[in-house]
């Protein structure tokens, strides 16, 4: 099989965009247990949940929240997710 080309194929890992602080933990969301990365970056906060990207929101001076949703977490219910990642981000003093 002297026509045969062996095709290679590079791996590569792309670091992340998102510079900042790393803010890591786990918390209950809905009765399990989840493990939650937030990356602040000033007042932008993108969320990862269980290796899932949930979005990102910013922290507006009047404390309200502005939310930016990926596809896949559009359909969450913020009360039951986002309320606790907020709560226990304002425990931690973030």
């Amino acid at each position: 099989m002297k026509g045969d080309k062996k095709i290679e194929t590079p791996i590569a890992i792309k670091e992340s965009d998102i510079k900042g602080e790393k803010i890591i933990f786990d918390i209950l969301i809905k009765q399990k247990l989840a493990h939650v990365i937030v990356i602040k970056d000033g007042q932008n906060y993108h969320i990862n949940l269980d290796g899932e990207d949930l979005g990102s929101f910013y922290k507006k001076d009047d404390g309200k929240i502005q939310r930016f949703e990926q596809p896949k977490g559009a359909h969450l219910d913020d009360e039951e997710y986002f309320r606790p990642i907020k709560e226990k981000l304002e425990e931690l003093g973030k």
